[in-house]
């Protein structure tokens, strides 16, 4: 799995799933909200600077790195759709990762 219990997080293992599971549920809304400011690239931007954000507190190392990347290109007006591609299938895949 591309997600593993942060230092900080041992002993709290419920917790920081449950922290992983509102971060996953949340997605689809967020990800309506990018669909409509793909054409905004500030607004897009700001939509994958907060992804990475979260992404990086939980230790989901996939998804903080594709932001990364995603985001530079943004940053330098260069959207580029691989990165994009990659940003996607790693935010799918911890959606698919989690037990039911």
């Amino acid at each position: 799995m591309g997600l593993n219990t942060p230092e900080r997080f041992k002993g709290k293992e419920a917790f920081y799933e449950k922290m992983v599971r509102m971060f996953v549920k949340d997605l689809p809304a967020q990800w309506a909200d990018f669909d409509t400011a793909a054409a905004d690239i500030e607004a897009t931007k700001k939509f994958v600077h907060t992804i990475k954000g979260v992404a990086g507190n939980l230790d989901a190392k996939a998804i903080y790195q594709s932001a990364v990347d995603f985001e530079a290109s943004l940053r330098a007006n260069e959207p580029n759709a691989e990165l994009y591609r990659k940003f996607t299938e790693a935010c799918d895949e911890l959606k698919n990762e989690l037990p039911a």
